[in-house]
């Protein structure tokens, strides 16, 4: 039985193909006739789209060098004007130094960041596309894979790049997880990595279904964007951008690969031929463009956290977003004893919450934009999984809920009986003595109830933002693929349930105050929604991708 040679799941036929041997014609950019791939298998744990029919390793490089494009250059002026918006979005992070395309075709991104100062380096198998960069426009253009640059090449050992780009290439390659690894590994601390690959799971794609343009018999793998989005944060790596991502041709490009796509498409191809040589900038909406960080931890001086006792490492993670005034406060009620490690994410602060937080004792790693409170949780869990931690705990840098407790939290697990657990404002129900606002505890007891009935459990509380978790238990679900935002909290609930997960509940006081409680009406009323539409998700689709294995493991490493 074939697998998925991403996470090893199993793999399903999703679009029969022709069964036409693979030339290298096949694999130039401008060839996208309908239904000249072989079969098309999908895996039914994280959504990848794979042909395993083509070859690998060293067979399928011999293609690609072989393989040229006549017709790439028509639409020349139109591909600089889409490769400067990419550069535009990296130039916001990070506008010079060295840069790093990797498949760089005939050199025209390299070219126009060359222009801005960057230092370029291109990756290029095709010898004649690689011919034309270096002869035609001077560019350091290398003809080697992508897996061997590091040993190919001198002064390029890792850390050696600010930038790197992968645009329309990882869908090409037999192993996009190294390939992503290898690129984190090739960063600087601060560089960024922009990625553009099909999107076989967007709208678009659904709606053509088999005559969708990513399906092309060079296309090896198509990722789904929140596998894509998974792989990419579990290499360490920090998203920061998500974007659709736009792309300029002449108009008859556009008309005319239309007239490609649908079934009776002479008419519009006829049109094609009379249009004006004007350009377009269109986004089909099935690409988008992520932009992610080698982001470093910025370790206290002096930690307030250390390992002293043997015990399985412990590890407190705390979310932050203009946290200045109540750092301290949580930190002074930190047992000094009661975990090992201690690490703020900062969601990109206007204030000094970092610096207050590195004074106080808390390691930092501090988003290069607001990705919000889910992104903050995945930012650290994932951080504590690959610094080794076996129980982590998630602390609000907000002060409301009581770090007093950590211990507490992390007993249960600690002791073999639970994978995870929850600390309870309503277990006890002093909530609204405690300062909760009246209609946050009645919808907070509303939502409970629903959740209770379509879960099939009994729990006191969803909505509490203290837990902690087993290692083993983050390692088994997908949490990179849940939301970014609130409903993080939710999408995980049922993730704990999906996978059968042992919950341990105890109760912890309740506190309200401005700087803890800054959740507005309307907010609370999109998070209820959001919430309701995760159990629907889940009673009605038992193939909910975040219900499935994880795409990637979540070892211990170095970075």
């Amino acid at each position: 039985m074939a697998v998925c040679r991403i996470c090893s799941g199993e793999l399903e036929l999703r679009v029969r193909g022709n069964g036409a041997a693979v030339t290298a014609a096949h694999f130039s950019p401008s060839a996208h006739l309908v239904g000249q791939h072989g079969d098309l298998l999908g895996c039914v744990e994280c959504g990848t789209i794979q042909q395993p029919v083509l070859p690998q390793g060293a067979a399928l490089h011999a293609l690609y060098r072989e393989m040229r494009d006549d017709d790439y250059l028509a639409e020349e002026a139109g591909r600089r004007a889409t490769a400067k918006r990419l550069l535009d979005l990296i130039a916001a992070h990070r506008p010079d130094g060295r840069l790093l395309d990797v498949g760089c075709g005939h050199g025209l991104l390299l070219d126009e960041a060359r222009k801005r100062g960057y230092e370029t380096v291109g990756l290029e198998l095709s010898r004649s596309n690689a011919r034309h960069a270096r002869e035609a426009l001077g560019l350091d253009v290398r003809e080697v894979p992508l897996e061997a640059f590091e040993h190919a090449t001198n002064g390029d050992a890792p850390g050696a790049f600010d930038a790197i780009v992968l645009a329309d290439v990882i869908e090409h390659l037999d192993d996009p997880v190294a390939a992503i690894d290898q690129c984190a590994a090739l960063l600087r601390p601060g560089g960024v990595l922009c990625v553009v690959t099909p999107d076989p799971a967007s709208l678009t794609a659904k709606v053509a279904g088999k005559r969708w343009w990513g399906y092309l018999p060079a296309h090896t793998v198509l990722l789904p964007r929140r596998t894509l989005r998974e792989l990419i944060s579990a290499a360490g790596l920090v998203i920061s951008d998500d974007v659709p991502f736009k792309r300029t041709f002449a108009a008859k490009r556009w008309v005319g690969g239309l007239a490609e796509r649908l079934p009776a498409g002479e008419s519009l191809a006829a049109l094609a031929d009379r249009l004006p040589p004007v350009q377009l900038s269109l986004s089909l909406g099935d690409e988008r463009v992520i932009l992610a960080h080698r982001t470093p931890v910025t370790p206290a001086a002096e930690p307030l956290l250390r390992h002293t006792n043997g015990r399985a490492p412990i590890h407190v993670v705390l979310p932050a977003y203009r946290a200045v005034r109540t750092i301290p406060d949580v930190v002074a009620q930190m047992p000094k004893d009661a975990a090992d490690h201690a690490l703020l994410i900062d969601d990109a602060s206007p204030d000094e919450t970092t610096t207050v937080a590195l004074l106080h004792g808390l390691d930092v790693l501090r988003h290069p934009a607001n990705r919000g409170y889910g992104g903050s949780q995945k930012t650290g869990y994932t951080r504590a999984l690959r610094d080794g931690a076996a129980v982590i705990v998630m602390v609000h840098a907000d002060n409301q809920y009581d770090p007093g407790l950590v211990a507490d939290m992390a007993e249960p697990i600690l002791a073999g009986d639970a994978d995870v657990v929850i600390g309870s404002r309503l277990l006890v129900d002093r909530a609204v003595a405690g300062g909760m606002p009246r209609w946050k505890w009645v919808g907070n007891r509303l939502l409970t109830g629903i959740e209770n009935a379509v879960f099939g459990v009994r729990f006191s509380e969803y909505h509490t933002g203290y837990r902690a978790f087993s290692a083993d238990f983050l390692r088994s679900v997908p949490f990179l693929r849940n939301s970014d935002d609130f409903v993080f909290d939710q999408e995980i609930f049922a993730q704990m349930l999906a996978r059968g997960a042992r919950v341990v509940e105890i109760p912890i006081p309740t506190r309200y105050f401005h700087e803890a409680s800054s959740v507005d009406l309307v907010t609370s009323l999109r998070y209820a929604f959001k919430t309701l539409w995760v159990l629907a998700r889940f009673r009605l689709d038992r193939r909910w991708t975040l219900l499935r294995r994880p795409a990637a493991w979540l070892s211990a490493r170095d970075d």
